[in-house]
């Protein structure tokens, strides 16, 4: 019998309440929605309509279905159950699931009693966990020498049940829910944090047609717009680094929110960085310069995509990218020259003066957007790396609108003077108060005019 063993074996008291710590109750929330995407993806990974699923969340119990496909009894036992990834899985076939550990992490995560029902073509079954009972059941192995050790018993049963007949799909209803959880689920501010999160995150899913309700309230996707028009084209690239795909737009949005500036990063379709601005993006890292006010317009937007989710340069959690990934470290300076095609062009906004805002709103306005579901499929009719700059005459966009922009110099000296007299409080007034004052003095009526602007 050998005796200078040490074993190393995992504990079930270390993956409920170790590995559990270091995701937060949105993202165990999220990651159940991506494994109903990635059945929606097996359907159609084109189009999602007519694919839904229901959340309920509140301090009785969570629960989420979905019409999405199901899983069968096969992947169940193989797959869907273990606690790691097993060699001989397949790949993920453009899902983000990486280390097969999330959906038990998010099951645990939020309660202590779940049951996970899944009905597949002919499969239709349901697995119930009580987990204090399943962490502490345990089963007896033989050794070759014919001693005995009892040790932790990782498996669940499962029952087969009758089939609906409806839909293929997966019901997870969790109960008992851990203390920290039952007071996050009644408290309403967290049920809008996590609507305006999904929103975000899952965007892209949500604008190819999924339908997700939380508390039967139906979310829409927050869409990510870049300018498209004639003479408004994006930067952009693609191609291929070892198994992964990228497509690379950098472009122009809008100016309403600055926090809405920056990269935009998909993974598989799942938004993993957001409207970033950090040195992970390049932003501070020579020759680009750090995020001003002057860029507020600039948008970038990175596809990633693999088969084999395990070579995107994705965070375990899923909300960030791996700087070190030699991927992401060679696609890194096509994002810093897309930014500087585009930055080109922003420097020169604030050399109007007054009228930089003025242009800049009425750029997003009056040029046509496209979304970034639209983006991805989309073949630029520009050449590779060539950011196509709109014009810098306000005239030019002012003629598509139903005013026009009046503009002439003076004498800082007159004007101050003119400016104080018609006690107006900015430039901007005084120009407004004396076309008014042209207008009455010529008699010109009111109605002729409606709509002019200075």
């Amino acid at each position: 019998m050998v005796t200078n063993i040490i074993e190393g074996n995992p504990t079930k008291k270390f993956f409920i309440e170790m590995i559990t710590r270091d995701i937060s109750i949105e993202d165990a929330i999220i990651d159940l929605l991506d494994n109903s995407i990635d059945g929606a993806n097996r359907i159609n990974p084109n189009d999602y309509s007519g694919l839904n699923i229901y959340l309920i969340v509140n301090e009785e119990y969570f629960e989420i279905k979905d019409n999405c496909g199901g899983f069968s009894i096969d992947t169940a036992k193989r797959y869907a159950f273990r606690f790691g990834r097993p060699e001989d899985a397949p790949k993920g076939n453009g899902t983000v699931g990486r280390f097969g550990i999330g959906m038990k992490r998010s099951l645990f995560k939020i309660g202590k009693a779940f049951t996970v029902e899944s009905q597949f073509k002919q499969d239709s079954f349901k697995v119930e966990v009580d987990v204090d009972k399943w962490s502490k059941k345990v089963r007896t192995i033989k050794n070759e020498d014919g001693s005995s050790d009892i040790i932790d018993d990782w498996s669940f049963t499962y029952i087969e049940i009758p089939n609906t007949g409806t839909e293929d799909g997966t019901s997870i209803r969790i109960s008992n829910l851990n203390p920290e959880v039952r007071n996050l689920f009644a408290d309403e501010g967290f049920l809008t944090t996590l609507a305006d999160n999904i929103q975000k995150l899952l965007n892209f899913s949500l604008q190819k047609g999924l339908t997700i309700y939380l508390n039967g309230k139906p979310l829409s996707g927050k869409r990510v717009e870049l300018l498209l028009s004639d003479n408004t084209i994006p930067y952009h690239t693609e191609g291929r680094i070892d198994s992964v795909r990228y497509k690379l737009i950098a472009g122009l949005g809008g100016i309403g929110e600055p926090k809405l500036s920056g990269w935009y990063i998909y993974c598989n379709n799942r938004l993993v960085l957001e409207a970033d601005t950090s040195s992970i993006t390049g932003w501070g890292v020579q020759p680009i310069p750090k995020w001003h006010i002057n860029y507020v317009m600039f948008r970038g937007v990175l596809f990633l995509d693999s088969e084999e989710t395990l070579n995107l340069p994705l965070t375990t959690t899923k909300k960030g990218i791996d700087a070190t990934s030699e991927v992401y470290k060679a696609i890194l300076p096509l994002m810093k020259n897309g930014m500087i095609k585009v930055f080109e062009f922003l420097k020169k906004i604030p050399q109007m003066g007054d009228e930089a805002n003025d242009y800049r709103a009425m750029l997003w306005e009056n040029t046509p957007k496209i979304g970034a579901v639209e983006l991805k499929a989309l073949n630029f009719s520009n050449a590779e790396k060539i950011f196509v700059a709109p014009p810098l005459n306000t005239d030019v966009i002012a003629r598509k609108k139903n005013t026009v922009r009046i503009a002439y110099d003076v004498a800082k000296q007159t004007a101050e003077t003119a400016k104080e007299h018609a006690e107006a409080k900015s430039y901007k007034e005084l120009g407004e108060i004396t076309l008014d004052y042209y207008l009455k003095l010529e008699e010109i009526a009111d109605e002729e005019c409606d709509g002019a602007e200075l």
